[in-house]
């Protein structure tokens, strides 16, 4: 037995799954009776329907989704209904129109969840994390290749067995030429941080006055076409920690760490409250278990979870 049950949940997630799905059911104010019936027999299969229906509700009424002080719970508001609704309709909408937008640039796109291996015609290869996209633009000049979304590490054919055409990567307005091998760029909230695994590489602004940065092995930068600091030495292996199934994170800001699980998960994991995003974490987690690392992160900084599966983690 690997502690999950048959729909990928791990024994208590489900119930609390149930509990969230009926206080949100039972806020609509045409709820059937029918449908309470069903939910008084669910309260009486197992004591523990009870208490996890009890959290859920208190949970939503402290975050101001139902109405307060309302002892049945087939009668509340419509407004925590509305909310809910608009608040999955919204997710639905953006993860739709974002993938289809991505999809339709893309030539090879990673699964949400796995990790996919891209060998390119000239040799190269390509490792894109979780969600990742890539677009293959090769000619006669250069080998370009353009980062849509996520992370990639490439291990680039060098330039002399290509007839000198040169390996370069594009992404958010950022050229990256290989001057080596391999090297991993990464598509973060506002940068493109590049790190060099093995030789070096050039960084630049595909337009723009910013002047080029060259990395050695071991050093990265996080790069915008506006500014392109200096470079600063980086653990390769956390960094890239990811290739092997796991996400290394080393005192980085809650907010940073939230959008990298993301990547992994196909609801989103949303953070309530304006100092959330600044607390720090440290740790090591299984990118096939974001479940488990929502719990740890969430023990470990005293905050409390709100999930409605599979659309959205709270963390508040």
């Amino acid at each position: 037995m690997n502690g999950q049950s048959s729909d990928g949940l791990r024994p208590g997630e489900d119930i609390e799954a149930e509990a969230a799905e009926w206080v949100i059911r039972l806020a609509d104010p045409q709820v059937t009776d029918q449908a309470r019936n069903a939910f008084h027999d669910w309260l009486d299969r197992d004591p523990a329907h009870r208490d996890a229906f009890d959290d859920a509700q208190r949970v939503w009424q402290e975050l101001g989704l139902i109405a307060q002080g309302d002892a049945n719970p087939g009668r509340r508001c419509g407004r925590g209904m509305l909310a809910m609704v608009a608040l999955a309709a919204g997710f639905a909408l953006w993860f739709w129109q974002d993938d289809l937008r991505i999809r339709l640039q893309a030539d090879h796109v990673a699964a949400v969840g796995e990790n996919l291996a891209v060998m390119l015609r000239d040799g190269s290869r390509v490792e894109l994390s979780s969600g990742s996209a890539l677009a293959v633009d090769y000619d006669g000049t250069r080998r370009l290749v353009r980062l849509l979304e996520g992370s990639a590490y490439f291990t680039a054919e060098p330039s002399a067995r290509q007839q000198g055409r040169p390996f370069v990567v594009e992404a958010r307005g950022i050229r990256i030429t290989a001057l080596g091998t391999q090297f991993s760029v990464d598509l973060q909230d506002g940068d493109v941080a590049v790190l060099v695994a093995e030789h070096s590489v050039r960084v630049e602004p595909v337009s723009g006055a910013a002047p080029p940065v060259v990395l050695a092995e071991g050093m990265g930068v996080d790069a915008r076409p506006d500014a392109i600091p200096a470079p600063a030495p980086r653990n390769v292996d956390f960094a890239n920690a990811w290739r092997s199934g796991e996400l290394v994170f080393d005192d980085r800001p809650l907010g940073e760490v939230v959008r990298e699980l993301n990547r992994y998960r196909h609801g989103r994991i949303v953070l309530r409250g304006g100092d959330l995003a600044g607390r720090r974490v440290s740790g090591v987690f299984h990118t096939d278990d974001i479940g488990r690392a929502v719990d740890r992160i969430a023990a470990e900084l005293g905050l409390r979870r709100l999930s409605v599966p599979p659309l959205v983690t709270v963390l508040y």
